[in-house]
């Protein structure tokens, strides 16, 4: 930009000592009336120079308010999530002290004990395309063969997106998937080193899910009901009975069961997760359940890592043994 600016100045300088060549030439009658014509010429282009000249700076300055705005956007999902986080610690004293309220607090010291088994998150990292065609292709297969790693170590003919962790690490199908706290999908199929995913949007996802109401008490959740994608970036919360009170805004989160895993892989992290929120809540007239659609808290499409939630065996007590 800089270069084309000093191009055009030369131009302006060159063709005004051009001019004053011409109007030194032009006989002495003449050359009042020759100057007069050309400044009348040239007024409209001077001017325009000069408004575009007034007119830079002022661009200049947009570019940091955009760059304000960005931050406070950014800033904004953070307080966002830290509510959300404060919000459910807030959900589970309440649900402890209650507990204790029923049950009485014991006369007797206690300790903590620690649990056999244990909710574990590894990472993983999304494929990209190009890793994927790689693949498929065989280049990285070929490369591992003397390592016994074959194609069929791979979940390759699924057109379902794949991260990069397998058998190996202990994934299983059915396995949940989060970004921070916000669900991801769940586990399709699992080769010995990679592994497809079920994305929440997907028409084949279903999920246990619940719908949380912000009260004078704190954040209460309501009747699980079950999350299912509906392939067009969105989800609907089915069997939510007309007795739950429900409004577009409310926040919905992961059931205390997941009815679609078998008991042998119920896995929790002690708290729920993230689905997204409501968009659209409507009931018909004689209908048995609310018809709820969810908007998903993150798009597939924004991640690059996730992490992959499974069980395992306490450490711990595996060293005190």
């Amino acid at each position: 930009m800089k270069r084309e600016t000093r191009s055009s100045e030369i131009k302006l300088a060159l063709l005004a000592i051009l001019t004053g060549i011409c109007l030194y030439a032009v006989p002495s009658a003449y050359s009042d009336r020759v100057s007069n014509l050309i400044r009348d010429v040239s007024k409209p282009g001077l001017i325009l120079v000069q408004q575009f000249k007034d007119w830079q700076p002022q661009t200049a300055e947009v570019s940091p308010e955009l760059s304000r705005v960005k931050q406070l956007e950014t800033r904004l999902s953070e307080l966002q999530q830290e509510n959300r986080r404060l919000a459910l610690q807030s959900l589970q004293v309440n649900e402890d002290l209650q507990y204790l309220k029923q049950t009485g607090v014991p006369a007797y010291q206690t300790q903590t004990g620690e649990r056999l088994l244990v909710p574990d998150l590894i990472e993983a990292e999304l494929l990209g395309q190009s890793s994927i065609a790689l693949l498929k292709e065989g280049q990285l297969l070929n490369q591992g063969r003397e390592r016994g790693v074959f194609e069929s170590s791979f979940v390759l003919e699924s057109e379902l997106p794949l991260i990069d962790q397998g058998t190996q690490q202990g994934v299983q199908a059915g396995f949940s998937l989060y970004a921070g706290q916000a669900v991801i999908g769940k586990i399709s199929e699992v080769g010995h080193w990679t592994s497809s995913l079920i994305p929440i949007t997907s028409v084949d996802y279903r999920g246990s899910a619940r719908i949380a109401r912000k009260t004078e008490q704190g954040l209460q959740l309501g009747t699980d009901g079950i999350l299912v994608g509906m392939g067009e970036g969105k989800c609907q919360l089915l069997q939510i009975p007309p007795t739950e009170s429900i409004q577009v805004g409310q926040e919905v989160y992961t059931g205390e069961v997941d009815r679609e895993l078998p008991l042998n892989m119920q896995s929790t992290l002690g708290q729920p997760m993230y689905y997204g929120r409501v968009i659209e809540a409507e009931l018909p007239r004689g209908a048995p359940y609310w018809k709820i659609i969810v908007e998903p808290a993150v798009k597939l499409a924004e991640v690059k890592q996730v992490s992959v939630l499974r069980k395992i065996v306490n450490p711990r007590r595996m060293l005190a043994n």
